[in-house]
């Protein structure tokens, strides 16, 4: 299972009205390149994806906040899993796509393979569905999807998958452009 393909599939759920809030390098080119526009894309904020979304489920309580973030996002800022579990906004929803590698800078190795994602969550007081392992279908992925984003709580959803993403052009966008585009879209 790749990344981008889940990406993809979580298109297939959105009504147009979420809020994605993306880690930088590979995971916001795939959520720029295969998820309708405007989103936050983050650059240069390695650890504050799930920060980030934290902040945006507090003042738009009314929309849904999907937030996307690799292994290495989390491990850099895994305090923030802590923090989530205490506020426990229901609008909020994060996927951790768990390559277990720093894919933007050369596939370098992470630490995630230590960690159980249900345990690990479970510690933390976290609601979670089952993760999205390398070996499943794209149907048994788009279940836990839909479990994850139709659920009426804040839900992580852990998915491991393989460590080749592809070939995407930067975001065009500079920083200033992106918030702009994020105000308009939350008028």
């Amino acid at each position: 299972m790749e990344g981008h393909e889940l990406i993809q599939q979580l298109s297939s759920f959105l009504t147009g009205d979420e809020i994605i809030v993306s880690s930088n390098g590979n995971i916001s080119r795939q959520v720029y390149h295969y998820l309708p526009h405007p989103q936050i894309y983050l650059r240069g904020s390695m650890g504050l994806p799930i920060s980030v979304g934290l902040g945006l489920s507090l003042a738009k309580p009314e929309r849904k906040v999907l937030t996307v973030v690799g292994d290495g996002n989390l491990l850099m800022g895994l305090g923030s899993l802590a923090t989530i579990s205490f506020v426990r906004p229901s609008n909020l929803k994060i996927m951790i796509l768990d390559n277990n590698a720093y894919a933007t800078t050369g596939n370098q190795p992470t630490t995630s393979g230590i960690l159980n994602y249900p345990q690990l969550l479970d510690g933390f007081g976290l609601p979670n569905v089952v993760p999205v392992l390398r070996e499943d279908t794209l149907d048994d992925a788009k279940e836990k999807i839909q479990l994850w984003i139709e659920s009426p709580e804040l839900c992580v959803l852990p998915a491991m998958v393989d460590s080749n993403p592809p070939k995407l052009s930067n975001i065009p966008l500079h920083p200033e452009e992106i918030t702009s585009s994020l105000y308009a879209s939350m008028k």
